[in-house]
């Protein structure tokens, strides 16, 4: 990957208006609803994404930066990386990575927590190149050893920003450490031990250099055994984020239905409205007014196998404005 040089950052100067008078407005300003996007696949390279997510109606494009499931890196070819940041820019598109699966930043194993950080260090610095909003990653499994595995996380962390500045220079996009579904050792099921982590970070002069946040996935939460999909549920979830001091801290929502049942740790997702937290449920969390500044991205497997589609997109899309599931599209 040619990491000489750093793309030219957008211009952020605001356009300027002539002043208008003080009075209030006649109409009120309609409550912010958040940008709807999904995980699209990178066949091809980077160039034909943005395509692919005008073609299914996304706002918000989440790809992996490499194959999920493999050790060594894709590089991408000459120009292929601006060329993909030119075009989400031409479209109006945000953009999020997703790092490899096969990452375990909790690991006891020194040689693993190494190669998790180069491999992280490469997802930030492929971030920064493209003008990432944020890259999601999972923690990974203590493997039985707990003692210290959240300072073994945080350290990790630390060293792959060492190496994603030296590679990409400052800033580097958020790093946003996902929910988990529970299962076996790994760390992110519970909020709690997020909120561990991300305290952590000024004890390891993380503060300051690399913004961590969060990205809460509902399927997640649901294996996990948080009743998102009941209105009290959710407004439970909601209170213990604010109460842990993370819900400024969520940058961003996968929007999967579970086809597993509540509590099971079990990751299984199913097409929105098709599972387990179902229509109303999932319709409830891209409403809730604590979110509505946080863009979702869908996981979903798609009515034929190959990831978000369409589809989904138009129901995520009747769940944002409240159409009530007997007048939903896109099925």
């Amino acid at each position: 990957m040619d990491m000489s040089h750093k793309p030219q950052k957008p211009d952020r100067t605001a356009h300027t208006t002539h002043e208008k008078s003080h009075a209030a407005p006649l109409h009120p300003a309609a409550p912010p609803r958040p940008a709807i996007g999904a995980q699209l696949s990178t066949a091809g390279g980077f160039l034909p994404v943005p395509q692919r997510a005008l073609d299914i109606g996304a706002e918000v494009v989440q790809v992996f930066n490499t194959n999920p499931r493999m050790w060594k890196p894709r590089v991408p070819g000459p120009g292929e990386l601006e060329g993909f940041r030119d075009g989400l820019r031409a479209n109006g598109l945000r953009l999020v990575f997703h790092s490899t699966y096969l990452i375990n930043l909790a690991s006891p194993d020194d040689g693993l927590r190494e190669r998790s950080s180069e491999a992280l260090a490469l997802a930030l610095t492929t971030g920064a190149l493209c003008g990432a909003e944020g890259v999601v990653t999972h923690v990974g499994s203590h493997r039985g050893a707990v003692d210290e595995a959240e300072r073994r996380v945080i350290a990790a962390i630390g060293r792959a920003v060492e190496m994603a500045l030296e590679a990409a220079g400052d800033p580097l996009p958020p790093l946003l450490l996902e929910t988990g579904a529970g299962a076996g050792n790994t760390l992110g099921g519970r909020l709690e031990e997020l909120q561990i982590l991300l305290h952590l970070e000024e004890a390891v002069g993380l503060a300051g250099v690399l913004p961590l946040g969060i990205c809460i996935d509902t399927a997640h939460l649901f294996a996990s055994g948080y009743p998102v999909d009941e209105e009290a549920g959710l407004e439970d979830l909601i209170g213990s984020l604010r109460r842990l001091g993370l819900l400024d801290r969520v940058r961003l929502v996968h929007l999967n239905d579970s086809r597993t049942p509540r509590g099971v740790k079990r990751d299984v997702h199913e097409n929105l409205g098709d599972g387990r937290l179902g229509y109303e449920g999932l319709a409830r969390v891209v409403r809730h007014p604590a979110l509505s500044a946080v863009p979702f991205v869908l996981e979903t497997p798609g009515l034929d196998g190959h990831g978000p589609d369409a589809a989904n997109m138009e129901v995520a899309r009747a769940m944002r404005a409240g159409l009530p599931a007997s007048k939903r599209r896109g099925r």
